[in-house]
């Protein structure tokens, strides 16, 4: 460990001087360092600095489940102030702060994450600009009763209208990422109705969505889908249908009319709708669970543009 040493100074004004130079030194510091300088008055009017570590927490624990909840035992910087806790979903990082606790003599924190899924855990102690080296990283898997949205990993068409659903580029109707699938000409009719044989129709699946088999409920199911259109003349609308047993049955059909010619994000469904059923988990593994778009347009000719489509489950854990 690095020391700084102050050297034995006599007027009491000099001593003045030299601890407002250290002072602006550590105010004009651009980051938090981990190691800080602390003075001590000495009889006859001397001085010193020694350099000190700031020590982080030690026998940091995390437990998972609805939240996160982290201990440890304090540091044993009696001047600390308080813990950062920080948070990444990957080991590696980028990890960001999600809270502070404070006062020093703190035991822990409980972190909430929104969405399921693993999370990795530090914690630095913190006074005024210093914060100590990190404390972990420790993993905690979250079930948050919810799961975020998905992107599909699997499509295909389905008989209805051309029978080639979106035709152009079609694996890019999965993820929203400006990277578009193509329906051109999006039926063989003049038909608006949902449910009709002349309308171009495609099929999403293994979103992956991971709902655990323990969930009590499932209370909601949200379908997000990004689309464009080359005109909002005449009637045009996405339909949307969801399947539980692989296509062999569908739910009622929500629909969402185009506001615009320009790439869209749409929302069907939300956190409390069940889509007219009752749900379980194992209807929304990747071997049951399907998402079905049909292209819906009083002009046949129209072109549709879908950027991806992605599916959030709310549920009971």
């Amino acid at each position: 460990m690095a020391t700084l040493r102050g050297s034995r100074l006599g007027p009491l004004a000099s001593i003045a001087a030299a601890l407002a130079v250290a002072v602006a030194g550590l105010v004009a510091s651009p980051a938090p360092s981990s190691t800080g300088a602390l003075f001590t008055a000495v009889e006859g009017a001397t001085g010193g600095f020694a350099a000190d570590t700031l020590e982080p927490p030690s026998g940091i624990g995390v437990v998972g489940g609805a939240s996160a909840i982290l201990a440890w035992t304090p540091t044993v910087d009696a001047y600390a102030e308080g813990y950062v806790i920080e948070r990444a979903t990957a080991i590696g990082g980028p990890y960001s702060i999600v809270g502070t606790a404070t006062p020093v003599s703190a035991l822990g924190h409980v972190d909430s994450p929104t969405t399921d899924g693993t999370y990795w855990y530090r914690v630095r102690t913190w006074a005024s600009s210093w914060q100590s080296p990190p404390a972990g990283p420790l993993s905690a898997a979250i079930l948050a009763g919810v799961t975020g949205f998905r992107p599909c990993t699997a499509q295909a068409p389905e008989a209805g209208g051309d029978d080639d659903g979106y035709e152009g580029s079609p694996a890019d109707g999965c993820s929203i990422d400006d990277a578009v699938a193509t329906d051109g000409h999006s039926g063989s009719g003049t038909s608006t109705s949902c449910t009709s044989d002349v309308k171009d129709k495609h099929r999403f699946s293994a979103f992956a969505l991971g709902v655990p088999a323990t969930a009590s409920a499932i209370t909601g199911i949200t379908v997000r889908y990004r689309a464009g259109i080359d005109s909002t003349a005449a009637t045009n609308r996405i339909c949307v249908q969801l399947s539980w047993n692989d296509g062999t049955s569908w739910t009622a059909a929500q629909l969402a009319p185009f506001a615009t010619t320009e790439l869209a994000t749409y929302t069907l469904g939300g956190p409390l709708f069940l889509w007219g059923r009752a749900w379980t988990a194992a209807e929304l593994s990747d071997a049951t669970f399907h998402v079905r778009l049909i292209d819906v347009s009083s002009k046949p000719n129209r072109d549709f543009s879908l950027d991806g489509v992605e599916v959030q489950v709310d549920y009971t854990p």
